[in-house]
């Protein structure tokens, strides 16, 4: 008499761990000059719901035209493109920082003049000393979905991350009344959002859960990259389809995910400009990089929380409660953590990118 066997625990976890969501590693870029280089490390700067929304044109070794692809915006969260040139913005600081550490001076001329002007920089190379830059810390910069410490950032951590002549970037600790403010709306302006169906439609089209998605497009949000990993992970990648990502369930998951999020952190960081526009969008970027990177070094985990400023009903009282003067760009959740995983978040080929 024949009986079926089952598979011991060891086994399935085996075959788990062997079928791990595709990320950056699995995917080898060649480079033919240092200019592809630079790009490349340019386009892996943070980037809403990892759309990528940049090309570049290359005139010559000395000369690049940042472009924004305009058909990788988000419509229905993004309609002013905000999100988008802050993208645009942490391309170009990262382009700066890359260029540096090769060997090249980047001179950043902003062009951009309206929320629909795809010219968004032009950048002057000239050679030049390398300055030292550790590229690795290019390479290792993510967003962290986990849970974070409550513990206050320090004084002397905020010192790293915050100037003290800014008047661009505020820490509100999540003990004080700012920041549970903030919490408390960033939770309600997720479930409002995560419940439009609008909303909902356009984050199904950039989700990439199975490995032929992510190998297919090189972009968009995987489930390694959204922190859904081990039995979960495999679940997801092998069971769901992106538009699974609009049923009730998977909404619900989200919002206790964000709630348990908001209420383990240290505390938020937020970025204040003068005025909106594509200039001030992009400073807000090249700002957001800079802070994502020391934060990596620092062991202090960054996730970008901006649905409270995406949805128009809360950013009107947002910006009157926290702004006294000026517009919030940006916020992040900030705290400690005993580890960072490494950067997964896939990215198109460099030669994708330039045209």
């Amino acid at each position: 008499m024949k009986t079926k066997k089952l598979l011991t625990f060891a086994a399935l976890v085996s075959i788990i761990s062997g079928c791990g969501s595709a990320s950056r590693e699995n995917f080898h870029q060649e480079f033919s000059n240092q200019i592809e280089k630079i790009i490349y490390y340019a386009s892996l700067a943070g980037n809403s719901h990892n759309t990528q929304p940049w090309y570049v044109y290359v005139e010559s070794d000395s000369v690049l035209f940042i472009k924004a692809d305009f058909s990788r915006k988000l419509q229905i969260v993004d309609p002013d493109a905000r999100g988008l040139f802050i993208s645009l913005g942490a391309f170009i600081e990262n382009l700066e920082l890359a260029a540096g550490s090769l060997g090249y001076k980047a001179e950043v001329k902003i062009t951009a003049k309206h929320k629909n002007d795809s010219n968004v920089a032009t950048i002057y190379l000239s050679e030049s000393q390398k300055n030292g830059y550790n590229l690795s810390q290019i390479e290792n910069r993510r967003t962290l979905r986990t849970p974070f410490h409550n513990t206050e950032i320090s004084k002397d951590h905020l010192n790293n991350l915050i100037d003290n002549s800014s008047s661009e970037i505020f820490y509100f600790s999540s003990s004080s009344e700012e920041g549970k403010y903030i919490a408390e709306q960033t939770l309600a302006a997720y479930t409002q959002q995560a419940q439009d169906d609008q909303a909902k439609q356009e984050l199904a089209n950039w989700m990439r859960f199975s490995n032929s998605d992510v190998e297919k497009h090189r972009d968009g949000l995987t489930t390694s990259g959204m922190g859904i990993t081990g039995f979960g992970g495999f679940f997801v990648r092998n069971f769901y389809k992106p538009e699974d990502s609009m049923k009730d369930s998977f909404i619900k998951t989200g919002i206790e995910k964000t709630k348990e999020q908001i209420e383990n952190c240290g505390g938020w960081l937020v970025i204040i400009q003068n005025e909106d526009s594509p200039e001030s969008w992009i400073k807000t970027g090249r700002l957001y990089q800079r802070l994502n990177l020391v934060c990596r070094d620092l062991m202090i985990g960054f996730h970008p929380m901006n649905q409270m400023i995406e949805e128009e009903n809360f950013e009107e009282k947002a910006n009157e409660r926290l702004s006294q003067s000026g517009v919030i760009q940006f916020i992040a959740r900030v705290g400690y953590v005993d580890e960072y995983p490494p950067a997964n978040s896939v990215r198109r080929s460099v030669k994708e990118i330039i045209r």
